[in-house]
């Protein structure tokens, strides 16, 4: 194997008898966006498959020192390195096979019925809805920010940066998405290409991507997928020790207060995802300002609602990503913050993760917005779930002059096996509706809560077991004449 700069050219060459046959030519690559297997016709029948290991390395960029020393990594990480190897694998075939001879008739087989056989229907629906409340009307716009392709250092099961885009559009039929992959794939030229691509494909308001990345720090400090509603701002390293872990002084996560000063610095806000997981949190910190919404639900692992939830592992044998229970997200909640819910597919699981912004226009603010104010709400599946408390959203938080009363609406893609609504911790309702489509209303006759605040949400489950999770409300008795934040 040969190198000159950046490019890998890959050469082959076989013994045949006594002698060597001349070297081939086999492919030109940079090995990260564009890696091209060989294939070559032996003599003696047969194909050599020539093709490149990939073991990155990745070089973290730094933001400059104009932007704050705040923003710094505490440690210089090694240069970009790209450790390739090369394998030749021996595939049999009929000799000649490939000088264009027949190769007898190909099986057929029936296609496979469609997972989602009114899958068209069920999107039209979701655009169509309109929420009406407080003089302004919302639509239900579909998507998710934590999706990955075969740039990130895990995207092996992922497919190019190309077949995320065309997922989205064409088999995903979404209204929106971001490319999730880790720190925008860590160089600068991965950074640059994907944030291209999602101007180049922004078709507003058919299709809206916007800008966002994963950064990954390990537990209790937690990954976080970042948006941004704008091009051009570069990822943001880790804070490090000398051993290459992060850092955690005193209970203090100085990590994610360097996140978050770099959120409101830059206009930017996150979520945490696989929360009860070893790349989860134990919910030490949060800034509702910009950590306003976290990942409920991932479609190629769990549900971290709360243990015994549908979903939810119930030991450490059924977690994937592994057991950190304090992590689940009615911990948070315990805690007081303010988390909207949301739901992606992380890798290789498509189809079934979605997250849903209540947004006033079908534009990059308009969704940015949507996730900022917590409206939104998370499904494996198309289902629409309108919620309200009179003119306010999911998400709201708002004082209460008398008893709350919640609006609920609710189509699914299969019979409803039961909603429940649930109040600080108790499932004060359950209905059990058995059609795909309910609507009622539910008042908390309850006039005293315990505290000055109380919060709700809604979680719907189908017969054939697809789930969608509202975000909460919070709400604060008549009593407190003053919403505090924390």
């Amino acid at each position: 194997m040969l190198t000159s700069g950046p490019i890998w050219s890959e050469f082959a060459t076989t013994l045949a008898g006594k002698s060597w046959t001349p070297p081939q030519p086999l492919s030109s690559s940079d090995n990260l966006l564009d890696n091209r297997p060989a294939l070559i016709s032996r003599p003696e029948g047969g194909i050599l498959i020539a093709y490149s290991g990939d073991g990155r390395l990745h070089r973290e960029v730094d933001l400059t020192r104009d932007l704050g020393l705040r923003f710094l990594s505490s440690q210089s990480t090694p240069a970009g390195l790209i450790n390739n190897d090369v394998f030749i694998a021996a595939l049999a075939a009929p000799k000649g096979s490939l000088a264009g001879e027949p190769l007898g008739p190909v099986e057929t087989t029936k296609p496979a019925p469609p997972v989602h056989p009114k899958e068209a229907e069920d999107v039209a629906r979701i655009r169509s809805h309109r929420v009406n409340a407080g003089a302004k009307s919302y639509q239900l716009l579909r998507g998710e920010f934590h999706r990955h392709t075969e740039i990130s250092l895990d995207g092996a099961d992922d497919g190019a940066l190309e077949d995320m885009w065309r997922y989205a559009i064409d088999a995903g039929r979404l209204d929106w998405i971001g490319c999730g992959d880790h720190d925008n794939g860590g160089t600068e030229y991965t950074w640059w290409i994907t944030q291209k691509t999602t101007d180049l494909y922004h078709a507003a308001p058919r299709f809206v991507p916007l800008f966002t990345y994963e950064r990954s720090v390990q537990y209790p400090g937690g990954h976080r997928n970042v948006m941004f509603p704008y091009r051009g701002v570069r990822t943001l390293p880790r804070l490090v020790d000398e051993k290459g872990v992060r850092t955690d002084v005193s209970g203090r996560d100085e990590d994610a207060e360097m996140l978050y000063a770099y959120l409101h610095e830059l206009g930017g806000i996150c979520a945490s995802h696989t929360t009860a997981t070893s790349m989860g949190t134990d919910w030490r910190t949060n800034d509702p300002e910009v950590e306003p919404f976290v990942e409920i639900y991932q479609g190629i692992r769990d549900s971290y609602e709360h243990l015994g939830a549908p979903r939810v592992p119930r030991q450490p044998e059924g977690s994937s990503g592994g057991w950190t229970p304090l992590g689940q997200v009615w911990n948070a909640l315990a805690l007081q913050y303010r988390l909207g819910f949301q739901a992606s597919s992380d890798r290789v699981s498509t189809h079934i993760s979605f997250a849903i912004a209540l947004a006033e226009e079908p534009t990059r603010k308009g969704i940015f917005e949507a996730f900022k104010k917590r409206h939104c709400y998370a499904a494996t599946d198309n289902i629409v779930l309108d919620v309200r408390s009179g003119d306010h959203l999911i998400g709201d938080e708002f004082t209460a002059q008398g008893p709350v009363t919640l609006k609920v609406f609710a189509r699914g893609t299969a019979p409803i096996k039961k909603v429940d609504v649930i109040k600080n911790f108790v499932y004060v309702y359950s209905t059990a509706p058995g059609t795909e489509e309910t609507e009622f209303r539910w008042t908390d006759e309850e006039t005293s809560p315990v505290g000055d605040l109380s919060w709700y949400y809604v979680r719907l489950i189908q017969e054939d077991g697809e789930i969608a999770w509202g975000s909460p409300i919070w709400v604060h008795n008549e009593k407190s004449t003053e919403v505090t934040k924390k």
